[in-house]
């Protein structure tokens, strides 16, 4: 880089001009010319162009292999490395996105799995409509075990009756309500039976 400003400075002199003349022509700072001419840096191709314009050169006559003090196996081996850095970032962006696929499809899942339970739970509920009072009982099932409940009787919104309600009972009256997991339905006035709890009253 260095023999590259050199060469810059040496074009420049040979026109007459002096640093701020050249920045002034192109629309830059004095620091940037002497940036270049100083080896701290290289123009970027249109200003290459207008420079060698300015100076009334060719592009080769201010880059060429000497100017910029090129080895071309340094070169091979930089292209060499280059190529494999830009690889491994591809391979690693597939394996990121193969893991964000992935993560997507666990959540997912598990949402599924959740709504699944949700759903799955709802044929062990038994929604009971027009019904007035539920009438239940507490037994111990086993000393030392715990207590059962179980359902004596239930009475209709007309008082009708229905004593040890079975869960055939309920749907030979039709008096249970099939809710699906996302359907708006008045909970207050429905009474909920479980078919565990009905299933006692068969026994």
């Amino acid at each position: 880089m260095i023999e590259f400003g050199s060469t810059l400075k040496k074009v420049r002199f040979a026109q007459g001009l002096s640093q701020q003349q050249v920045a002034d022509k192109l629309n830059l700072t004095r620091q940037t010319i002497s940036k270049w001419e100083n080896g701290r840096g290289y123009p970027d191709f249109e200003n290459l162009i207008l420079l060698s314009e300015l100076y009334g050169v060719t592009i080769d006559q201010l880059v060429n292999r000497r100017t910029l003090n090129l080895d071309p196996v340094q070169v091979l081996t930089m292209n060499k490395k280059r190529e494999k850095a830009m690889w491994l970032t591809r391979q690693a962006k597939i394996f990121l996105t193969g893991v964000l696929i992935l993560l997507i499809a666990y959540v997912g899942s598990m949402s599924y799995r959740t709504y699944r339970q949700h759903t799955d739970l709802e044929p062990y509920v038994v929604y009971v409509k027009n019904v007035k009072r539920v009438d239940r009982v507490t037994r111990k099932k086993q000393p030392g075990v715990g207590q059962t409940l179980r359902i004596t009787g239930i009475t209709l919104t007309n008082n009708e009756k229905i004593r040890y309600p079975t869960e055939a009972q309920l749907r030979k009256r039709k008096l249970v309500v099939k809710i699906g997991p996302w359907q708006q339905i008045d909970f207050s006035k429905i009474t909920t039976l479980s078919r565990e709890i009905l299933a006692k009253n068969e026994k």
